[in-house]
C-alpha cells in the first residue's frame, strides 16, 4: 500500500498536533493581505482536518476541501463541525473545469509520488479546476534549507506514544524520507524535493503565472535560508 494511504490518520494527528488553529489563522490572515476578496468557491487541496477552512469560512471566505484521508476529513467534521470537502486524490480530482475562484495548498503537501509524471499531474488538476485569473497560494518547504538543517533522529512524546523518528535524504532520488516508528507500528513519509527553479518550471507548464516568492508566512522575500517556499501567482 502507497505511504499516503497508511500514515495520514490518528498517528499523524498526533505527532503533528502542534499544527494548530493560531497557525491557520496566520496563515489565512496572510492569504487575505495577498489576495483580498475572492468572488467565488476557494479549493483547500489537501485541506487535512480542515483547519484551514475553518479560519478561511471565518474571514468570510466561501471553501471546499479535499483530502484523501477519510481519519482527516472525519476528525475535522467533528471538530469544526459540517464542511464542504470531497474524499479524493489530487491527480484526479472532482470538480469541473474551472470551478474554483481560488486555491491554496499549505504545509508541503506535494511531491508525494514516485513518478514525476504523477507530480506534475497534481499541478495540472490544480490548474483544470481553476478559473482564468484564479489566484493561487502553495506552501512547500525549501529544499537547499532543509538538507543542511536536516535532524535525523529525534523522539516526541504524543498521545499514541512515544515516536522515534529517522529522516535521510536520498540523492539519487532527490527525495526526503521520514519513518516513524510508534510501539509495533511503521510508518513513512516521502516527499520529492524540488528546487525553485523546478518548481517554476512545472507551474509555469501548467499556466500558472508566479507574482512572487516569500520565505515566511510573515511575509519575508524567499532566500537560501528561509524556513519555507510559499508560491502565490495566478491562473493564466
Amino acid at each position: 500500500m502507497a505511504w499516503y494511504r497508511e500514515w495520514f490518520g490518528e498517528e499523524y494527528l498526533d505527532l503533528y498536533s502542534n499544527r494548530d488553529e493560531q497557525e491557520a489563522r496566520q496563515q489565512v490572515a496572510f492569504f487575505r493581505e495577498n489576495f483580498g476578496k475572492v468572488r467565488g468557491s476557494i479549493l483547500d487541496l489537501a485541506c487535512g482536518s480542515g483547519r484551514h477552512i475553518d479560519e478561511l469560512r471565518n474571514e468570510g471566505y466561501d471553501v471546499v476541501g479535499c483530502d484523501l484521508s477519510w481519519v482527516l476529513l472525519r476528525a475535522g467534521a467533528l471538530q469544526y463541525g459540517p464542511m464542504a470537502v470531497a474524499r479524493a486524490d489530487m491527480r484526479d480530482l472532482p470538480f469541473r473545469d474551472g470551478t474554483f475562484a481560488g486555491l491554496v495548498n499549505f504545509f508541503t503537501s506535494f511531491g508525494y509520488f514516485s513518478e514525476e509524471e504523477e507530480n506534475l499531474r497534481v499541478i495540472q488538476e490544480m490548474s483544470r479546476v481553476l478559473d482564468q485569473g484564479a489566484p493561487f497560494l502553495f506552501d512547500y518547504l525549501n529544499v537547499k534549507r532543509e538538507i543542511v538543517n536536516l535532524v535525523s533522529r529525534e523522539e516526541k512524546e504524543t498521545d499514541s506514544g512515544v515516536v522515534h523518528i529517522r529522516r535521510w535524504f536520498d540523492d539519487t532520488q532527490h527525495t526526503f524520507y521520514k519513518s516513524m516508528a510508534i510501539g509495533s507500528r511503521r510508518f513513512l513519509e516521502r516527499v520529492r524535493a524540488y528546487d525553485l527553479d523546478e518548481i517554476t518550471t512545472m507551474f509555469a507548464s501548467c499556466s500558472f503565472t508566479i507574482h512572487q516568492l516569500f520565505g515566511d508566512f510573515q511575509g519575508s522575500p524567499f532566500n537560501a535560508e528561509s524556513p519555507r517556499l510559499i508560491v502565490v501567482g495566478t491562473k493564466r
